[in-house]
């Protein structure tokens, strides 16, 4: 995606409590605290996960997952979604 993640980040901060999806269309909210996503009160992804998520080519949750990303479902449907 080769995304700038200071501007992603910033996407981010500024779409939180919003509703994103997964691939499956499952729903999701998230906050931002610091350097990392809160994912349904429960879950945490960190900025440094994202930016690693934003070099990787097409990306999909497989793709992800295969690169140790937490939450692959999640940060896919955030880094895919218009808003970001």
């Amino acid at each position: 995606m080769h995304k700038n993640i200071h501007a992603v980040w910033s996407n981010i901060i500024r779409n939180e409590n919003e509703i994103f999806r997964t691939i499956t269309g499952k729903p999701y909210t998230y906050i931002v605290k610091n350097n990392f996503i809160l994912i349904n009160n429960k879950n945490r992804i960190t900025k440094d996960a994202v930016s690693q998520a934003l070099l990787i080519e097409n990306p999909s949750p497989s793709k992800l997952n295969s690169a140790g990303i937490w939450g692959p479902s999640y940060v896919y449907g955030i880094i895919t979604d218009n808003r970001i």
